[in-house]
């Protein structure tokens, strides 16, 4: 049991050569030395096995694979197929171009190990990032040390915020209750797999000293006019979170009110008719299409003021 890794690290891919490189030194320069890094390309046309082979060739700790034919597309699919095949007592969920401090994993699994419940699971401070962008912490936990499910997306919502998977260490235990990512999904996965593992977990703790960094530059986004697919499986995910939160007696109406009032105003315009098949999900979490024209009026004015607000009273 001593020769087994205490964090599988498990990194999907497709085309980012020119970024994965820093992701995986962010690994490989841990404090912590007894993990294995699994990664999974999701069949990339570019250089990425040449650099990922050229960097892993002197530490048998990197474990570079091709997501099998059998594994839809996706990078949902490649994060499963990971776990599947990974041995450590402790997931660390990590995109191909997002960073962690050095310390994150010996800290967290300190943390982790001292509790010794699997059904505790921890998050640390964390930024989105871009060059020279000075750090701004966004912990939804910087001024709390534990939080349940039923407080989680109600403290997302006060502080406008999202808590990136790699703020998390998971105990494999928990991910299996839990189950496997979503392979429908192409967008907002992440929550969707988050809030299960809330489910069922008995309470999310912070680790203090460690952060991560969250890569401003993904090419996903949902307001983009033809990107319907990005639309319904955020919708989707959406939905499912709803369901799955309603069936153990938790409400966040207010969590869910804010996403789709976002969703509602970046395509009424350009997607009305994908909106409209789920007319009846808005109006449960108060969005009534029937004063759709009163809404975009409303966020035409916000849109003209706020700004306006803002900056009078930033120069004060």
């Amino acid at each position: 049991m001593n020769n087994l890794p205490s964090v599988s690290v498990i990194i999907p891919t497709y085309n980012r050569s020119k970024l994965l490189l820093e992701t995986l030194y962010s690994v490989k320069n841990q404090t912590l030395k007894n993990w294995e890094c699994i990664i999974v390309d999701d069949g990339s046309n570019d250089n990425t096995e040449d650099i990922i082979n050229n960097f892993i060739r002197d530490d048998i700790r990197f474990k570079f694979f091709k997501r099998p034919v059998y594994y839809p597309k996706g990078a949902c699919s490649c994060r499963n197929y990971g776990f599947e095949i990974s041995k450590g007592k402790f997931i660390q969920w990590l995109d191909d171009d997002d960073l962690l401090s050095t310390n994150k994993l010996e800290l967290q699994v300190k943390k982790l190990e001292i509790l010794d419940n699997p059904k505790i699971f921890t998050t640390c401070d964390w930024d989105l990032f871009w060059p020279n962008k000075k750090f701004q912490n966004n912990n939804l936990l910087q001024f709390k040390k534990v939080i349940k499910a039923d407080s989680f997306f109600h403290e997302l919502k006060n502080q406008l915020t999202f808590c990136p998977v790699h703020t998390f260490l998971i105990h494999r235990d928990l991910v299996i209750k839990a189950g496997n990512w979503n392979i429908q999904l192409t967008v907002n996965d992440d929550a969707e797999f988050i809030a299960r593992i809330l489910l069922e977990s008995e309470i999310l703790i912070n680790t203090d000293g460690c952060y991560v960094l969250y890569c401003d530059h993904k090419e996903s986004r949902i307001s983009k006019k033809n990107n319907i697919k990005g639309l319904v499986s955020f919708l989707l995910s959406l939905r499912l979170m709803h369901a799955n939160l309603k069936a153990y007696d938790i409400t966040c109406k207010p969590y869910f009110k804010w996403k789709l009032f976002n969703i509602f105003y970046n395509n009424w315009k350009t997607n009305k008719d994908v909106l409209i098949n789920h007319k009846f999900f808005f109006k449960e979490n108060g969005i009534d299409f029937r004063y759709s024209r009163y809404y975009m009026i409303k966020y035409s004015i916000y849109k003209i003021v706020y700004p306006w607000y803002k900056n009078k009273f930033k120069n004060k």
